[in-house]
């Protein structure tokens, strides 16, 4: 919607009227393209001209404009992402794709996004499905599907450079470069430097060392071949550092303390894509998608995975009657090497493993009332050597009496699959003092006697999208969703452990089992209204509301009460785009979150992180067409905060501060 905004007050279109605006395709939500007021899901779009005028530097950032997603930064470079509840520093509940290519690590369960750095000036636009779609896009597509879509090389035929310079160590250079073959062939080549410093400790204010240094060079090469048939190529290297603090050992000269060790993570990934599309003298739509990929992923002499994964889409479209038929398949293998040298923190029995997981899927689209009357009904099947075989159904009906309103109500169930770190490795989850005598207490959390099966969710949607008025629109949204068989642990066996020199350390298992279950409840709002040619108000708000239910098992109720109490319940974001003249821009971007509490192992210690309300602002000037300088404040007001403490990994918390960023952008 801001990219057709953009572009017609940038022509001072005095008629502008907003019903144009809402007419921007999104193609994640049945794999098809749909204008985004005709779907019946919970969808919200991020165009180009959003992400340039947030000022943000990182993907994470710009997520939070969306309702529905928390985004919470860890540290300099890591952030936990999520949608609608349940975020972590792996959170394994949201599928995240590119170019429809799944970029879900299968080994941590997750996105880890130091490790995929793309470049913001290379995206087109993201489109942020909240709620099931595992029906299209597969398991772990259990609380909401992000496609982030890369610019077409036709549209970017010249070259770019754009670089920043802000506080706290941040700098960033992007150079592009692209050009047109012919009439129907064209190519795109970028390369993206990036650091940032590292952030102040929140314990004493020391500096941590989380400083980042990532690279990242892309290639896309696109041909339209006949009419209706077209091939990409897309090609990706990256290389990323970044420093962390782990308090894994124990002080030698005082056992009692535990003695943090710097770290530097390193990570290099490789990919080669292509996707064919074709169209049949018989109107049959076809297209097939494949890549392959090779990442390393280490922890200086402690732990390092290496793997190769290949992937495998397919998918064909027929229109007949009042039916869109849609059917496809997908295959993904991913082979790992795993090895850890913390002898005593973290071992993995399988040094190598590989993962194989399969599906096929058939989607209904008919037609009840031409323009008035939508039926969608679909399913998709499921084979994983992890989580067995699934079903993942799904339906929506959507009303549209009028061509401005709409209302829909969707049912869907989805699987999550365990990773493979929870299936085999076994780590120190948490430390305890001594309480009655001269020893450590720690909690090792490992894989329990019983395999762990998939975690499931079932429930659903109601939503309305309307354009009240010729410059207002409200797109609502609610949800109840049940869990059930989620990834929880139980007291298992007590150890002590002489290793450690004269003071003893006891050890107590927690064995990871399927023994949790909750509910899933809240609203979304987003409201969009222009005020005048120039100026546009944007307003996104999320209520979230986890409930587990009580257990009798004393780890899985504690666990439980972590997942209610470590979800914001309410989210917000207000951001303003104003064109002051046909070369100056004011952003401003209002955002907040309520507060929440992190329950660390072994589930006594709690940390809270207050809510918070921030301010970002950014000014723009264009010298010519083509040149445009920046001025952009991040965090301008409230206090320095936490806004997460990590789970899984105890790295050292840091705080966020308020920073100025100078960007200079030229096409030429």
């Amino acid at each position: 919607m801001a990219a057709i905004w953009h572009n017609a007050i940038s022509a001072q279109d005095d008629d502008l009227n907003l019903e144009d605006l809402t007419k921007i395709e999104v193609s994640s939500v049945s794999r098809r393209n749909q204008s985004l007021n005709n779907v019946p899901a919970a969808a919200f779009v991020i165009s180009a001209d959003d992400i340039r005028r947030s000022g943000a530097q990182t993907l994470p950032d710009v997520l939070r404009m969306a309702p529905g997603i928390q985004v919470a930064q860890i540290d300099s470079g890591r952030y936990a992402v999520t949608a609608r509840g349940f975020n972590g520093r792996f959170s394994n509940k949201l599928q995240v794709l590119v170019d429809g290519r799944s970029i879900y690590d299968p080994f941590f369960s997750g996105t880890l996004w130091e490790h995929d750095q793309i470049p913001l000036e290379d995206i087109e636009r993201i489109e942020i499905i909240r709620g099931v779609g595992a029906a299209m896009w597969g398991a772990n597509a259990v609380n909401g599907v992000i496609n982030i879509i890369s610019k077409h090389s036709h549209g970017e035929a010249n070259g770019m450079l754009a670089a920043s310079i802000g506080t706290h160590g941040q700098r960033q250079l992007y150079a592009r470069a692209a050009g047109n073959i012919d009439a129907d062939t064209s190519w795109k080549l970028s390369a993206q430097g990036r650091h940032a410093g590292p952030a102040k400790k929140s314990a004493d204010g020391s500096y941590s060392a989380d400083d980042l240094t990532a690279s990242t060079v892309d290639f896309r090469f696109d041909r339209t071949l006949t009419a209706g048939s077209a091939l990409t190529v897309w090609a990706n290297v990256a290389n990323s550092t970044q420093g962390d603090l782990y308090p894994f050992t124990i002080n030698p000269l005082d056992p009692m303390v535990l003695d943090p060790i710097a770290v530097d993570e390193k990570t290099s990934t490789q990919m080669l894509g292509a996707r064919y599309r074709w169209l049949t003298e018989q109107g049959f739509e076809s297209s097939i998608q494949s890549s392959l990929s090779n990442a390393q992923i280490g922890l200086k002499n402690a732990f390092e995975i290496r793997y190769v994964k290949f992937d495998l889409d397919y998918q064909g479209r027929y229109t007949f009657a009042e039916h869109d038929l849609l059917w496809g398949l997908t295959h993904r293998t991913m082979s790992d090497e795993a090895w850890s040298n913390f002898a005593f923190e973290m071992t993995i029995p399988r040094r190598e493993f590989t993962q194989r997981s399969s599906g096929v899927f058939l989607h209904d689209n008919w037609t009840l009332v031409p323009d008035t009357w939508q039926l969608g009904v679909g399913a998709r099947w499921d084979q994983s050597n992890l989580g067995g075989s699934f079903l993942s159904p799904s339906a929506t009906l959507m009303w549209t009496p009028t061509r401005n309103h709409t209302l829909w109500a969707k049912y869907a169930r989805a699987p999550r699959i365990p990773s493979r770190a929870e299936s085999d490795v076994s780590m120190i989850s948490g430390y305890q003092g001594p309480t009655t005598g001269p020893f450590l207490s720690m909690l090792r959390s490992q894989p329990g006697s019983l395999p762990l099966s998939r975690e499931t969710i079932e429930g659903g949607e109601l939503g309305f999208r309307s354009q009240l008025a010729p410059h207002f629109s409200i797109d609502l949204s609610l949800y109840r969703y049940r869990y059930a068989n989620l990834v929880s642990s139980t007291l298992g066996t007590t150890e002590v452990n002489l290793s450690f020199g004269p003071i003893p350390v006891v050890i107590q298992n927690l064995d990871r089992n399927n023994a949790a279950n909750g509910w899933l409840t809240g609203a979304e709002l987003s409201l969009d209204w222009l005020l005048s040619p120039t100026w546009r108000l944007q307003l996104s708000y999320a209520l979230t509301h986890v409930d587990m239910d009580a257990s009798s098992n004393p780890i899985s109720d504690a666990q439980g009460k972590a997942d209610e109490r470590g979800t914001a319940r309410h989210t917000g974001s207000l951001r303003s785009q104003w064109n002051l003249s046909e070369n100056q821009q004011l952003d401003a971007w209002l955002r907040g979150s309520s507060g929440m509490v992190r329950t660390l192992s072994p589930y006594t210690t709690e940390i809270r992180i207050p809510g918070y309300v921030t301010l970002d602002l950014r000014y723009a000037f264009k010298l010519t067409r083509d040149l445009e300088i920046a001025l952009s404040g991040r965090n301008l007001i409230g206090p320095r905060r936490v806004e997460y403490v990590s789970d899984y990994v105890p790295a050292t918390p840091v705080v966020i501060e308020p920073s100025l960023q100078l960007t200079t952008r030229w096409k030429f």
